[in-house]
């Protein structure tokens, strides 16, 4: 696991096409941007693992948050 986004660093994201700041997040790769995701979820640790379809590189990781 390379590491948990934030709700900081998730609300401090910016667009890499526009400068709206109001635009909607996109977790895809930059790798191969309309190739999709994978995603996996580990029941143990509450993560969510998102990755390129494509090549399986390594996108995010999603704490899932307890209710």
């Amino acid at each position: 696991m390379a590491g948990i986004l934030t709700r900081k660093q998730l609300d401090q994201a910016e667009c890499d096409d526009c400068d709206d700041p109001d635009y909607e997040l996109y977790l895809h790769g930059r790798c191969h941007p309309s190739a999709g995701t994978r995603a996996s979820y580990d029941k143990r640790t509450g993560v969510l693992t998102i990755s390129c379809r494509q090549c399986r590189r390594f996108i995010a990781d999603l704490k899932i948050a307890d209710e």
